[in-house]
């Protein structure tokens, strides 16, 4: 199965004194474990400084990629519409990223739990935390 890693395991890597995980990140992407989209990376650089973009570049804009076509766009606002309906508000960016993973039958990395309340109403979407987080 292919990993998605979400904005905050991203900026775990690019953090000045990488924990252990980071190692283990770059390691997947070296065996075609992982792969990225346009959410994930226009999030990365809206927080990141300009020092880091090129280590952005590297990483994340080295993966495999993919795009959000009309169908996934889609998923993503019907999900968020059923959330709303219960009363639970989500970012519509990590909406993208969840359906950008279930079309491409990835697996979303992430230490947000916002992943969770989408795996409610998004059937297929797998997730995984980072032990010890």
């Amino acid at each position: 199965m292919k990993i998605l890693p979400d904005t905050s395991i991203w900026v775990r890597l690019f953090r000045p004194g990488r924990d252990p995980d980071a190692e283990h990140l770059l390691g997947l992407a070296e065996r075609g474990e992982l792969v990225a989209c346009g959410p994930v990376l226009a999030e990365l650089l809206v927080g990141a400084p300009a020092e880091e973009r090129e280590a952005i570049r590297a990483t994340v804009g080295s993966l495999p990629w993919v795009d959000l076509d009309q169908a996934a766009w889609w998923e993503a606002g019907v999900a968020g519409r059923e959330l709303r309906r219960r009363g639970i508000s989500v970012p519509l960016v990590d909406l993208a990223i969840a359906a950008a993973a279930v079309r491409e039958g990835a697996e979303v990395w992430t230490l947000d739990r916002d992943f969770e309340r989408i795996r409610e109403v998004l059937p297929g979407l797998e997730l995984h935390r980072p032990p010890g987080t």
